[in-house]
C-alpha cells in the first residue's frame, strides 16, 4: 500500500515561508503544502500567511470537501475554527497582485481518493482524532 500523509490541520508545527516563485512551482507541479491561518473575513474566507512576498486566500468554497451544507460550502463555524491553525493545501492560481488562491478542499478530495483506492479491510491506518467519543460496535 502506497504511504500518503494526510493531515488536513497540516503535518507539522514549524512553518515555512514561503517566495513567489515557490508558490508558483507548487501551483504547477500541484504540490500540497501548509501554512498558517491568520484571519476569516466576514464572508468566511481564510487568510494564510506564506511568505513575505505572497499573501494567501483560501475561498469559503475551497475550504472543505466534505462538511458541506445544503448550499454547497461550509458552516461558519468550521471556517472560523481554522484561525491559528496550520492547515494543508494546493495552490491553485497566482494572481497579479501577488495574492495566491489556494484549495484545502483538493487535499480533501486527494486524500479521500487515496482512501477509496488504497484502503482494504484489515487496513491499519494512523490518525489524529480531534474529539474522541465513546463509540459501540455491535454484530
Amino acid at each position: 500500500m502506497e504511504y500518503q500523509k494526510f493531515i488536513p490541520e497540516g503535518w507539522e508545527n514549524n512553518l515555512k515561508s514561503f517566495s513567489k516563485s515557490e508558490v508558483i512551482e507548487a501551483a504547477e507541479k500541484g504540490k500540497i503544502i501548509q501554512g498558517l491561518v491568520t484571519k476569516c473575513d466576514s464572508n468566511y474566507n481564510l487568510y494564510v500567511d506564506l511568505g513575505k512576498d505572497i499573501k494567501g486566500i483560501i475561498p469559503r468554497d475551497e475550504i472543505e470537501a466534505i462538511n458541506i451544507d445544503e448550499t454547497g460550502f461550509p458552516k461558519p463555524n468550521i471556517c472560523t475554527s481554522k484561525v491559528n491553525k496550520i492547515v494543508q493545501f494546493k495552490v491553485k492560481d497566482v494572481n497579479n497582485n501577488d495574492i495566491a488562491i489556494l484549495s484545502r478542499k483538493a487535499v480533501g478530495k486527494e486524500a479521500l481518493q487515496w482512501l477509496r483506492k488504497e484502503l482494504k479491510e484489515g487496513s491499519i491506518v494512523d490518525r489524529n482524532s480531534k474529539k474522541y467519543k465513546t463509540l459501540w460496535c455491535f454484530y
